[in-house]
């Protein structure tokens, strides 16, 4: 495997978790391999697998499942408002997925790529000023579900979360790679300032999500001279309104 390849495994996700198999999300632990990167700690990246992702010509985009963490001291949240979450995370990535280029599936067939992807380890915050009290109705337009997660930030902070994914055929469920993600973020219990992740960097993140993945598929799709470093594209989160 070539020094660029490692890197490319280096942006398929942005986040990585300390203790991903408490969450037994991904299919199977067993094929990840410690990872010292700066953002991914374990992953799974066969040799030869980007050349199997050249007969790919559409991906699947999966809303993601959402873990909070056990010792998180605030784990209320309205359904609504979890999946609000979890359904801009998904349109954000597919967004970008879409203007580079790829198509998105919305059934399984072949040819198709299979992106199963989880928000875990998420630590949650209340803020002093009240407790939640708003339930979105209608969340059809990503702009509207947008709108909602941002009412679910004047709510609860979170202050911690990491991410898992991986990549299957969507017809034979094979898994082609998989990676987890260190925490972003930092606990006030852990006597240190909180890092409070803002609704911009969050929606940054997905949006980068979606970026680094169409960059891994470009490189399934192009020669190695012509690779990008998917590790160091990042979409900067927008000021605070």
């Amino acid at each position: 495997m070539t020094r660029r390849m490692l890197v490319l495994i280096l942006g398929l996700c942005t986040m990585a978790s300390a203790a991903a198999q408490d969450n037994d999300f991904l299919t199977d632990y067993s094929l990840l391999e410690s990872h010292d990167g700066m953002f991914v700690n374990q992953r799974y990246f066969p040799e030869g697998v980007l050349q199997r992702m050249a007969d790919y010509n559409a991906v699947f985009v999966d809303q993601p499942e959402i873990f909070i963490a056990e010792d998180s001291k605030y784990k209320g949240a309205k359904g609504d408002q979890l999946k609000a979450l979890a359904d801009v995370a998904r349109l954000s990535t597919m967004d970008r997925l879409e203007a580079n280029g790829y198509t998105i599936a919305t059934e399984p067939g072949p040819n198709t790529l299979y992106f199963r992807w989880a928000i875990t380890d998420l630590y949650l915050q209340k803020k002093k000023r009240g407790i939640l009290s708003y339930t979105p109705v209608g969340m059809v337009v990503h702009a509207t579900t947008q709108a909602a997660v941002r009412d679910l930030w004047k709510k609860i902070d979170i202050a911690e979360l990491s991410l898992e994914a991986e990549f299957s055929d969507f017809v034979t469920g094979e898994i082609l790679a998989a990676a987890t993600t260190r925490q972003i973020g930092l606990r006030k219990d852990k006597g240190q300032k909180a890092d409070i992740v803002s609704w911009q960097e969050l929606d940054a993140l997905f949006r980068t999500i979606g970026e680094r993945l169409s960059c891994i598929l470009d490189a399934a799709h192009t020669p190695e001279s012509e690779w990008r470093i998917c590790a160091d594209i990042w979409i900067e989160a927008e000021e605070p309104e």
